[in-house]
């Protein structure tokens, strides 16, 4: 018997990184959806929980970080494991650490990572996040 794909949703205005994560994760376990700004991540998130979500950071209408807050405040979608995928670091030179996030929102992604990211690592991350591979438990995942 077949398991049932993980629903994985990319927030990102960039479809070529919604295209990368698609690429990136076993089309035999991961089933990939995008949405093209905040809002409309959080609007399929609460009207189809994923089982992971994604998250850039510089996006129009809602930033990441806002959507992260309202992702976390809200009880259909808090426990849904989040990964912020971004390259703010490379694009303004402003580098952030979950520990950042926290004490700018007091929450925090589950994962931070900067792009570009090794697809491979990504691949380890949401599988550990999922449960998903015992590789990857015993990895290393570091949350800054």
């Amino acid at each position: 018997m077949q398991e049932q794909l993980k629903k994985v949703l990319v927030v990102d205005d960039d479809q070529s990184v919604v295209a990368f994560v698609s690429t990136a994760l076993s089309p035999e376990k991961y089933e990939v959806v995008g949405a093209s700004d905040g809002l409309a991540g959080l609007s399929q998130a609460c009207k189809e929980p994923p089982d992971l979500i994604i998250l850039d950071v510089y996006m129009p209408r809602q930033p990441g970080f806002y959507t992260l807050r309202d992702l976390k405040n809200n009880p259909k979608t808090k426990e849904i494991p989040v990964i912020m995928l971004t390259s703010i670091s490379k694009r303004f030179g402003i580098a952030f650490s979950t520990q950042d996030i926290y004490d700018f929102l007091g929450i925090e992604p589950d994962v931070y990572l900067e792009k570009p990211v090794d697809p491979t690592y990504l691949q380890q991350v949401a599988d550990k996040l999922l449960g998903m591979s015992s590789a990857a438990k015993d990895s290393p995942m570091e949350k800054d």
